[in-house]
This record gives C-alpha cells, structure tokens and sequence, in this order.
C-alpha cells in the first residue's frame, strides 16, 4: 500500500514539477511510517521498490533520483544516525546531506542531462561568478536538507504523540 502511495505522490511531482521536492518529502514521511510500524527491512524493500518504480514510469524526472538518494532512504539512515550518542548527530548528518546534494547534482547532470547549475537565476553578478553561485546552491541544499530533517523529527514525533494508537488499532 504504502509503494503505491508513494508512486501516487510521485506521479503527482511528475505532474506538477513545482512539487516534485515536496512529494518527495512527503514520500519520505512514509517511509518513516514503515520503518516505524515493520521494521528496517521492509522499509528498505518499500524505498527500493518505489524507487524502481519511480524510475520505470518518471525516467526523465528528478522527483525518483531525489527520492531515491534523499528523501527515501533518509528515515532509515536517520534512526540509525539517532542511535549514536547524541553529539555525533549533527556531524554525520551534515556529512549525509553534503554528499547527499552532491550526487543528486551529478546525478540530474550525467543521468537526466538536466543541468543543475544551468541558469544563474537571473543574477549578472553570478553570470561572471558562476563557481561562487554553484558553493552558494550546495550550501542552499544542505541548509534545506537540514530543515527537512527538522521537519522529519516534528512529524514522527507528532505520530507517535497523536497518530500511533489509532493506527495500531486499524492495523489489529
């Protein structure tokens, strides 16, 4: 149920390429439902399927690559991450989430051929700057990706604090 859900979502990014990034995001909220409800290894058979998926239907769209290396497999690598003692946290996240940006931008170039620093949003300062303007975006996605993480905790908090009882219930 919950790949295709995430296929749904997916195809909805597709769709409407202003919330390719969210659908993901929200895919990912499933994910952390899995993984909280059945354990790591369904969540990973769920993100690998969806993923596959997502690749044979949505092959020239950056909603599956960003799920596939973001927003799929970070609620697993995030419950293992908060397994650690809390002061490596930050680090080795910042780590996951520079690389992560890193290979979704290599990524989109070398597999979708969609440039991703192809436009410099307009700037003339960054038409003659362009490594500062590319630093400035990878900084941006890190920034984002760590919001996102912020977000990730809020929501699985809010399910176990308010959803997780009336869920289990349905799941008896």
């Amino acid at each position: 149920m919950c790949i295709a859900l995430g296929v749904l979502f997916m195809a909805l990014g597709f769709f409407i390429e202003v919330l390719d990034l969210t659908v993901a995001a929200l895919c990912s909220c499933l994910m952390a439902f899995v993984f909280i409800e059945v354990g790591d290894k369904y969540a990973i058979a769920v993100w690998l399927a969806t993923s596959i998926l997502g690749l044979v239907f949505f092959t020239g769209s950056l909603v599956w690559v960003t799920y596939l290396l973001i927003f799929g497999i970070y609620p697993i690598l995030k419950a293992y991450i908060e397994k650690l003692k809390r002061p490596f946290w930050i680090p080795l996240k910042l780590a996951l989430f520079t690389v992560s940006a890193l290979i979704v931008i290599l990524a989109s170039e070398l597999l979708l051929g969609i440039p991703f620093f192809g436009d410099t949003a307009g700037i003339p300062f960054f038409e003659s700057h362009t490594d500062l303007f590319k630093v400035i975006v990878v900084i941006g996605l890190i920034l984002a990706l760590y919001v996102y993480d912020i977000f990730m905790t809020v929501m699985i908090r809010a399910y176990f604090s308010s959803f997780r009882k009336r869920v289990q219930s349905l799941l008896k």
